[in-house]
């Protein structure tokens, strides 16, 4: 059976749900997806074959949900951009 990651409780399953219902942004409603189907207790592959994310990518993307909350949501390649 395969291991279920841990998240941090950033948001409550209703906040995470409501923050993927809510996004307009294609990113960042992804995003909220992964946390919280990962939040309900589904395993990282299920959630890879839900999503189209790769498991490392689910990784990387609960390792700073974890670490940071909400702010590493998102399409963050707009920070890079020059302004």
């Amino acid at each position: 059976m395969p291991k279920i990651i841990k998240i941090e409780p950033h948001l409550s399953l209703e906040k995470l749900e409501a923050g993927y219902r809510q996004a307009k942004e294609p990113v960042l409603r992804t995003h909220y997806q992964i946390i919280w189907l990962l939040a309900k207790g589904m395993s990282t592959p299920e959630v890879a074959a839900v999503t189209g994310y790769s498991r490392s990518w689910i990784y990387e993307l609960v390792w700073g949900y974890n670490r940071s909350g909400i702010e590493t949501l998102g399409d963050q390649r707009v920070l890079n951009q020059a302004r």
